[in-house]
């Protein structure tokens, strides 16, 4: 049986899309191939997943430890460093597999990968590109950090493949390496604790929107999000409408605050597992999404899963799961108004066609079901897989 290793090049604890997709996938895979899953102690921030949550996430699939580096907090900065004998570990675990699937992160941690590649020869490697591959200014530190990553790519090509969550992506890789060897696969999204196949039930009294995700403006918008909510409330004390808010982050006092000025409109529930997190959406009605820069969003399949119309902002992700979707709501500038605007403008379907908004709510559950569940991503993969050994 062919042995694959996943590794993430953060800890597991860090709960963000690309750790919980390496587990997910880890454990879909497991029932076709020898699977080693491993991740490093990187945290950036707070611990979002805990040891039980994680071990419930991996259904049986035992990890073999992590590799460790040492690392450097400087303000709100992180340093990392690989310990030699660290990366002598690193390497036998990755000679143990024939194929190695891994996420582009810093470039230090790209050129190590290249490292291995030129050592295992008769491995083969798949990089996994999870954020958009450049930003919209031309002269920015992240656009110089992937040009850099492809770069180095780009001259060790041989047994090296290249995996994207989104076309757009997929498209921007073409142009530096062969078609043959980018492959966009679908992000899947474990979808178990929502229902599936049972007609969309909502509360009919009052319009519950709800937002998922880090408290913060600089990637979130969450600021804007905040005075866009405030302006609905100040002019529209009338509605029947409730906005409720998960997550944490630096803007964590500023929802607190509209909490206190508006208690019988916001809600703020802190921080919730992901294990639990389905109960908030599925006892919503709309999801808020308003990143700046987002390469997909899998808040964005839960949230239909549970049957929520979708009010969002455009992004490479939203615009590639959106586009073309009735009951998706595209902010044509994020704008405290052109937030509003199209608060507003659901607000007023759902007041006034309450059947056509039941029903978009169901074709947006049908249709994260049919196209983002993690059994469409992992078959997907193992498509890819067995291309590769074929080959």
């Amino acid at each position: 049986m062919l042995n694959l290793l996943i590794f993430t090049p953060l800890a597991f604890e860090n709960g963000r899309g690309g750790e919980i997709s390496a587990m997910e996938l880890a454990v879909g895979l497991d029932r076709y191939y020898n699977i080693t899953l491993l991740d490093t102690n990187i945290v950036i921030g707070d611990e979002i997943l805990t040891k039980n949550l994680i071990k419930n996430k991996l259904k049986g699939l035992k990890r073999i430890g992590r590799i460790k580096f040492a690392v450097l907090r400087f303000f709100d900065k992180v340093f990392t460093f690989p310990y030699p004998w660290e990366i002598v570990r690193l390497y036998k675990i990755i000679k143990k597999n024939d194929i190695i699937y891994t996420s582009a992160l810093t470039i230090k941690t790209n050129l190590l990968l290249i490292f291995f590649k030129l050592l295992h020869r008769k491995g083969k490697f798949i990089i996994g590109h999870r954020k958009p591959l450049y930003s919209g200014r031309v002269f920015s530190l992240y656009n110089l950090k992937y040009r850099i990553s492809i770069l180095v790519f780009s001259l060790f090509k041989k047994r090296l493949y290249h995996h994207t969550i989104s076309n757009h992506a997929r498209d921007f890789l073409k142009t530096f390496f062969p078609s043959d060897k980018v492959k966009h696969i679908t992000h899947g999204v474990d979808l178990i604790n929502f229902s599936q196949g049972k007609a969309v039930k909502k509360q009919t009294e009052v319009l519950k929107f709800i937002y998922v995700g880090y408290l913060d403006d600089v990637h979130k918008g969450i600021g804007v999000l905040l005075d866009a909510i405030e302006e609905v409330l100040q002019n529209n004390q009338d509605y029947k409408i409730l906005f409720e808010f998960c997550g944490t982050g630096p803007l964590k006092p500023k929802i607190e605050e509209l909490q206190t000025k508006f208690p019988t409109f916001v809600i703020y529930h802190g921080y919730i597992s992901n294990n639990l997190i389905h109960e908030y959406y599925q006892n919503c009605d709309v999801f808020l999404l308003t990143s700046r820069r987002e390469p997909f969003g899998r808040v964005l399949v839960e949230a239909m899963a549970a049957g929520l119309l979708i009010v969002s902002s455009k992004t490479i992700g939203s615009i590639e799961i959106l586009k073309g979707k009735d009951f998706g709501f595209f902010i044509q500038k994020l704008t405290p108004k052109g937030i509003s605007d199209k608060i507003i403008e659901v607000y007023d379907l759902w007041c006034n066609q309450k059947s056509k908004f039941r029903e978009l709510q169901q074709e947006s559950r049908d249709y994260a079901f049919q196209f983002y569940s993690v059994d469409v991503e992992v078959q997907m993969f193992k498509n890819l897989i067995e291309n590769l050994q074929d080959n």
